[in-house]
């Protein structure tokens, strides 16, 4: 008897969206995922066919491209069983005749998150208005934790930074009105969101292209008189326009967290100048102590960037000098990649892949001694966390954050007892025990 061929057809109302690289892509593609949603599609499940798969793909450093191009392959193989296959985001607008031309089996290209770009050029129906806002879109949210959101408050960046290219993909920086954004805040609390980290390429400039008509301290002010979320996080601040007013904010309303991610890259004056970055190692050490004073206890997350053209051992030193002196609650790094576009690409001096590694893991072997020894101080106290899951078959019980720690890449609190707690609650925990980038303890009755 002749075999039969099978053929699976997909699902014509399911959509995959695979979101790559930063949390102001995942925003985006809660956008898209919004969208599709409003025109009737569900998303797929790991097994299921889908009749589109969305890449939103990260175009930031070389190991980001080689993630986004391998998504984009994969996709293509399952697109041989009837799926489409849309590539968006930093990638495909950074590299847009090029993807066209090395992989033109994907059914459309598209830059970086325009709203109802992706559903018009598919010819599917949308009951979005052509001029919705950035943001305003039905988002679906995407995060493993239902009770905590992105909100992104602008778009793009007005810096030069030496390295970065994310001003060629992104553009200059478009802030958001507060009306809009407050909306979407709102929206966020009634869908049972208790935390809201807002996010830009440059938090601190927000507004401030509009000629100062709005700003950061302006737009905490409302979302707290206008929401009642509960946790208020700041990220991705450059080191400049830090206020007195608004550091008095942070300092005062007990909503906002007591947390600031601020991207410092390195502390030599050399080094700054060259990645141009517009502020001093003096000026920048000025800053974080009166972020100290300011706001006692304020938990500081930063990222350094090692190897840029030129950077000497005398760089490194002063590096982990600031490293030592700062005591950042948590530090990511990263080795410099050279892109095409930026002001870096065309530099000199050069540093060799084996030294850039071997001074990143000076940094953060450093680091990680500090981390290790201020949790370790920590033990004996309480502290208040959220509750972001249930630990299914481990020795703890529970998992949550402290206000120092920032879903998906700071520490956690593993949570022993035999008392139960909700999801998304914030609870008191008694401080047992500590490891490296976490904390162990025992949940306390309410």
């Amino acid at each position: 008897m002749p075999s039969q061929t099978i053929v699976v057809k997909p699902d014509p109302k399911k959509v995959r969206v695979i979101n790559l690289g930063c949390s102001k892509n995942q925003v985006d593609s809660e956008n898209i995922l919004g969208e599709f949603g409003r025109a009737g599609f569900t998303l797929a499940g790991e097994e299921d066919l889908s009749q589109v798969t969305v890449i939103n793909t990260c175009g930031f450093i070389e190991a980001a491209k080689d993630e986004s191009i391998q998504e984009i392959l994969g996709a293509i193989q399952r697109r041989k069983r009837g799926e489409k296959v849309v590539v968006a985001g930093c990638l495909s607008q950074r590299y847009m005749d090029e993807l066209h031309k090395e992989i033109p089996e994907a059914d459309l290209y598209v830059g970086t998150y325009k709203s109802g770009e992706i559903l018009e050029k598919l010819g599917l129906s949308s009951t979005l208005p052509s001029d919705c806002l950035v943001g305003a879109a039905p988002r679906t949210l995407m995060g493993e934790e239902p009770h905590h959101a992105f909100l992104k408050i602008a778009e793009g960046c007005n810096r030069v930074c030496g390295f970065c290219a994310i001003p060629g993909m992104r553009g200059k920086q478009r802030s958001r009105t507060i009306a809009d954004i407050v909306a979407e805040a709102q929206q966020l609390e009634a869908w049972g969101v208790k935390e809201i980290s807002l996010i830009a390429q440059d938090l601190t400039f927000f507004g401030r292209e509009k000629n100062g008509t709005e700003n950061l301290e302006d737009l905490l002010k409302i979302l707290l008189r206008e929401t009642g979320i509960s946790w208020f996080r700041l990220m991705y601040a450059y080191p400049a326009f830090l206020t007195d007013g608004l550091l008095n904010v942070m300092a005062t309303e007990k909503r906002i967290c007591k947390y600031l991610d601020m991207p410092v890259q390195h502390a030599s004056n050399r080094m700054l100048k060259a990645m141009r970055r517009n502020y001093t190692g003096e000026s920048l050490r000025d800053q974080l102590r009166q972020l100290r004073r300011t706001i006692p206890g304020i938990a500081l997350r930063t990222t350094v960037l090692l190897g840029y053209p030129g950077e000497t051992e005398e760089d490194v030193q002063e590096l982990l000098e600031l490293v030592q002196e700062t005591r950042f609650r948590h530090l990511g790094g990263f080795t410099y990649s050279d892109e095409e576009g930026t002001h870096a690409f065309d530099l000199g001096e050069k540093v060799p892949t084996e030294v850039m590694e071997d001074r990143l893991r000076r940094v953060m072997d450093l680091q990680r001694e500090i981390a290790t020894e201020d949790n370790q101080a920590i033990i004996g106290s309480t502290v208040d966390v959220i509750i972001d899951s249930v630990a299914e078959g481990e020795s703890h019980h529970f998992v949550g954050r402290t206000q120092g720690d920032a879903p998906e890449v700071d520490g956690r609190v593993l949570i022993h007892g035999a008392l139960d707690a909700e999801i998304g609650s914030f609870r008191r925990v008694f401080v047992t025990d500590a490891r490296e980038y976490d904390l162990e303890g025992q949940l306390l009755p309410d």
